[in-house]
C-alpha cells in the first residue's frame, strides 16, 4: 500500500510538471469509445482515471488534457479518501432515443460533467451523501439524467470522492430512460411488496401483543422494527423520507437498527425458551451478549460520526457475527432436546437468522458495499420467515394449551359431577337429619308451650293470692286502726298500712308490666302519694308537686325498692315535717344524667331533722332507705336546708334508655 501511494504521488507530481511544461505522458489507452444504441452499457472498461491530490483542479482543464489519464484497468489503487477523475468518450446512434441515465452504487460524492464538441453540455451532482436540494428534480442520489442527442459524440468526466474509507468501485453504467424506469418500477414494486408484508406482520404482532400481553410478541416487535428499519436505511428510503437534507446523519443509524433487531432476537429466544429458569447454565454464559451488542453499537456510532470510517465498522461486524453465530449454535445445542414443538419453530427461525448472517457477512467480505444491494431483499425475507415460523410455533403452543385446557376442563367437569353426587347425598342425609331434629323441636316446642301455659297460670294464681293476702292485711290493719288508742302504736300501724299499700301498688304494676304495659314512674308516685295523704293528711292541706318526665319507666328490679323508699319518705314527711306549718309542700323530681344514671330528688319545706330526736324518729327509716338504695347500686345524700332534701343517684347501662328499654316485640326489657 505504501508503495502504491508513493507511485501515485509520483504520478501526481509528474502530471503537475506536465501541466506547467506542456509534457504529455505516454500511456496505454482504454478500449475504443462505445456506440450507444439504447442498450445498457457498463462504462468501467472504457474509463481512464486520474487522481487529484488536492481536489481543486477544474474540469475544463482536465477535459483539455486527456493524456493526463491512465486506463482504469492498469491504474494502481490509491487513497480511498482521495479525489479521482474518470474519463470516457462515447458515440450515440442516430436511431437512439434522446436521453440516457447514468447509474452507479454507494459512492458518496460524484460530480458529473458532460462535454460535446461544442463544450460543456451539463454539470450535475449525485452521491449517497448529497442533500436533496443539491440534486435535480429528475435525478436521484445514485442516478442522473444525461441530455444526449442522437448521432453525436460526447466526453464524460466524473469526479469521485468516496468518504466511507472503502476503496471506491466505479460501477457506472448508461442505459435508456425506458429501461431505467422499467427496472426502477420493478425495484420499487418488489420493495413495496416486501415492506408492505413486513408492515402487515408488524401490525399483526403489535395487535397480538396489545390483546394478549404475551411478552415474546414485544421482543418480536423489536426484531421486526430493527431489521425493517435497517432495510429501509440500506435501501435509502430512511434518508429519503426523514433526513433528505442530511444523508450522512441518516447513514449513522443503520448499524443501530441492525443491533436493535439482534437484541430483539436475543430477548425473544431468552423469553420464549425460558432460558433463565429452564436453562440457567446456558443463560449465565450468554447474558453478556446484550452488553456486547450495546458496546459495539456505541463504538460504531462514535467511529462513524467522528471519523466516517465505515470500513472499520464493517470489520467490527465481521467480528460480531461469529459471536452471534456462537450464541445461536450454543442455544440450539444446549436447549433443542428439551424444547416443545412450538419452541422448535422459533429454533428454525434463529437457524435461518444464523444462515442469513453468514451469507450477509460473506457477501460483505467479498463485495464490500455492493453487498447492500442484496442485503435488503434478504433481510425482508428473513423477517417474513421468522415471523411466520414464530407465529406458527405460537399457534401450535396455543393449540396444545387449548387441548390441555379442554382436558383439564373435562377432568374438572368429571370431578365436579362427582362432588355434586357426594353433595347431593350429603344434602339428602342432612335433610333427613334436619327432619328428625325438626320433629323433635316441634315436640319440645309443644312441651314448652304447655309448660309456659302452666307457669303462666301458676304465676297468675300466685299474683292473685299475693294480691288477696296483701289486700287482706291491708283491710285487717285498716279495721284495727280506729280501735287503737295509743298514739305511738297508731302511728306504727299507719306506717305499716302505708308500706302494705306500696307493696300492693308494686304488685299491681308488676303484674301490668308482665302484660307489656310497663311501670310509669310519674303514675306510680302519684298513686302512692295520694293514698298516703289520705291516711296522714285527711284534709289534704299538703301540696305535692311532681316534675318527672312522662315517658320515664321503672324496671321490675327497681320498682319494689323504689316504692318502699317512697313510702318511707312520704310517711316520715306527713308524720313529722308539717306541725303547724302554714303551707306544707312536697316536691318530687327525676332527671337522667348523660343517659348513664337516674337522679331522683325528694324534698319538703318542713321543720327538718332536729338533732335531739334524730335517734328517736329515724332509727328504722333512714337505715332502711340506705339499704334499699344500696341494693340498687345507688347513692343517697341528705341536706337539711329549708326542710329536708333527699338526692338519689341510681346508675343504669349506657346503651339502654333510662331505667328500662323496649324489645322488638314491644315488651319491656329490664336492665
Amino acid at each position: 500500500m505504501l508503495r502504491d501511494m508513493s507511485l501515485l504521488k509520483a504520478a501526481g507530481h509528474l502530471f503537475l510538471a506536465m501541466l506547467f511544461f506542456g509534457l504529455e505522458p505516454v500511456a496505454s489507452h482504454p478500449l475504443s469509445p462505445p456506440l450507444l444504441t439504447g442498450q445498457p452499457v457498463a462504462l468501467a472498461p472504457y474509463f481512464s482515471i486520474f487522481q487529484d491530490s488536492t481536489g481543486l483542479l477544474p474540469a475544463d482543464d482536465l477535459y483539455r488534457r486527456p493524456s493526463a489519464f491512465v486506463p482504469l484497468a492498469v491504474a494502481a489503487k490509491g487513497n480511498p479518501l482521495g479525489y479521482y477523475w474518470l474519463r470516457t468518450s462515447f458515440y450515440t446512434d442516430t436511431a437512439m432515443n434522446p436521453g440516457q441515465v447514468l447509474t452507479f452504487d454507494n459512492l458518496t460524492y460524484v460530480d458529473v460533467y458532460l462535454y460535446s464538441d461544442s463544450g460543456l453540455v451539463v454539470h450535475k451532482v449525485a452521491g449517497a451523501f448529497r442533500a436533496r436540494s443539491e440534486l435535480d428534480p429528475d435525478d436521484g442520489r445514485f442516478h442522473t439524467m444525461l441530455p444526449l442527442a442522437p448521432g453525436r459524440s460526447y466526453t464524460l468526466l466524473l469526479q469521485v470522492h468516496h468518504t466511507k474509507h472503502f476503496q471506491p468501485i466505479y460501477d457506472f453504467a448508461l442505459q435508456s430512460r425506458r429501461a431505467f424506469y422499467k427496472n426502477d418500477h420493478l425495484r420499487l414494486f418488489s420493495d413495496a411488496a416486501l415492506m408492505g408484508a413486513v408492515i402487515l406482520f408488524f401490525i399483526y404482532t403489535f395487535v397480538s401483543w396489545i390483546v394478549s400481553r404475551f411478552r415474546p410478541y414485544g421482543w418480536l416487535l423489536l426484531f421486526i422494527s430493527g431489521i425493517g428499519l435497517y432495510v429501509l436505511g440500506a435501501k435509502g428510503y430512511w434518508i429519503e423520507w426523514f433526513v433528505p437534507e442530511d444523508p450522512a446523519a441518516g447513514w449513522l443509524l443503520n448499524v443501530h437498527f441492525l443491533h436493535a433487531g439482534l437484541l430483539g432476537m436475543y430477548f425473544l429466544v431468552v423469553d420464549f425458551w425460558r432460558l433463565k429458569t429452564d436453562f440457567p447454565r446456558f443463560y449465565r454464559w450468554c447474558r453478556w451478549l446484550p452488553v456486547l451488542i450495546a458496546v459495539t453499537s456505541l463504538f460504531n456510532f462514535f467511529t462513524d460520526y467522528f471519523t466516517g470510517d465505515y470500513r472499520l465498522t464493517n470489520l467490527i461486524h465481521y467480528v460480531e457475527n461469529p459471536v452471534v453465530l456462537v450464541f445461536i449454535i450454543g442455544a440450539i445445542y444446549s436447549c433443542w432436546s428439551r424444547l416443545s414443538l412450538a419452541q422448535r419453530y422459533l429454533g428454525y427461525g434463529i437457524m435461518l437468522c444464523g444462515a442469513t448472517g453468514l451469507f450477509v457477512a460473506a457477501n460483505a467480505l467479498l463485495h464490500h458495499e455492493r453487498a447492500l444491494t442484496s442485503t435488503g431483499f434478504v433481510a425482508d425475507c428473513l423477517i417474513l420467515t421468522v415471523v411466520l415460523l414464530f407465529s406458527t410455533g405460537l399457534k401450535e403452543e396455543m393449540r396444545l394449551h387449548e387441548v390441555a385446557k379442554l382436558a383439564a376442563l373435562e377432568q374438572l367437569n368429571q370431578l365436579q359431577q362427582h362432588q355434586n353426587s357426594i353433595l347431593e347425598k350429603k344434602v339428602a342425609e342432612r335433610t333427613e337429619e334436619l327432619g328428625i331434629s325438626n320433629r323433635r323441636l316441634q315436640k319440645q316446642k309443644q312441651l314448652l308451650a304447655d309448660r309456659n301455659t302452666k307457669i303462666e297460670t301458676l304465676i297468675n294464681e300466685l299474683n292473685h293470692r299475693v294480691k288477696n293476702n296483701l289486700q287482706l292485711l291491708y283491710s285487717l290493719l285498716s279495721l284495727q286502726l280506729p280501735m287503737v288508742r295509743d298514739g305511738a302504736a297508731r302511728d306504727m300501724l299507719k306506717g305499716n298500712i302505708g308500706k302494705i299499700r306500696a307493696m300492693m301498688l308494686v304488685n299491681q304494676k308488676l303484674f301490668n308490666f308482665e302484660q307489656g304495659r310497663g311501670v310509669g314512674l310519674c303514675e306510680f308516685i302519684a298513686e302512692l302519694a295520694a293514698h298516703l295523704q289520705k291516711i296522714y293528711d285527711t284534709r289534704e292541706q299538703t301540696r305535692i308537686i311532681q316534675d318527672i318526665p312522662g315517658d320515664l319507666r321503672l324496671g321490675d328490679k327497681h320498682t319494689l325498692s323504689f316504692g318502699l323508699i317512697l313510702s318511707e319518705l312520704f310517711t316520715n314527711t306527713f308524720k313529722h315535717a308539717f306541725k303547724d306549718h302554714p303551707d306544707p309542700c312536697i316536691r318530687v323530681q327525676a332527671v337522667t344524667i348523660n343517659d348513664q344514671a337516674l337522679q331522683f330528688i325528694y324534698s319538703d319545706n318542713g321543720i327538718g331533722i332536729a338533732t335531739k330526736d334524730h335517734g328517736e324518729r329515724f332509727t328504722m327509716g333512714i337505715p332502711l332507705i340506705r339499704d334499699l338504695t344500696r341494693q340498687m347500686n345507688g347513692q343517697m345524700s341528705v341536706t337539711t336546708d329549708n326542710g329536708l332534701s333527699y338526692c338519689f343517684t341510681i346508675p343504669f347501662k349506657q346503651e339502654t334508655s333510662p331505667i328500662l328499654r323496649y324489645d322488638a316485640h314491644g315488651k319491656d326489657t329490664d336492665y
